[in-house]
This record gives C-alpha cells, structure tokens and sequence, in this order.
C-alpha cells in the first residue's frame, strides 16, 4: 500500500510538523515556566518562615 497522498510537492506535510511543533514547543515552555515560578513562589515562602522561625526562637532565648 503507497502513502502517496500523505506527501504532496508542496510541503503541507512539513508545514503541519513545524506548526505542530510550535505549539508543542510552546506548550512545554509554558509548562516549564510555570513550574519554575511555583517554585520560586515556595521557596520565598520557605526563606520567610525560615527568618521568622529564627526570630521567634532569638526572642525566647532573652
């Protein structure tokens, strides 16, 4: 069986590969970019009640 109407001399096909991975390729980076600020978001958090809790406890100690 020939696949012939899958490939056509204008290049849809390639076309449609690099569209679709453009999207693709958008959508991992978006991805990974949101991964990235959660993390950030937590570990400010993290750092914050890090201080806090070093504060509370200097504070018990006089």
């Amino acid at each position: 069986m020939r696949l012939a109407y899958i490939y056509n001399e204008r290049g849809a096909m390639l076309a449609a590969t690099i569209i679709l991975l453009f999207f693709v390729s958008l959508f991992l980076f978006s991805i990974v970019m949101w991964h990235d600020s959660l993390y950030r978001q937590f570990d400010s958090l993290e750092i914050y009640y890090e201080k806090r809790l070093i504060e509370i406890m200097n504070h018990e100690n006089d």
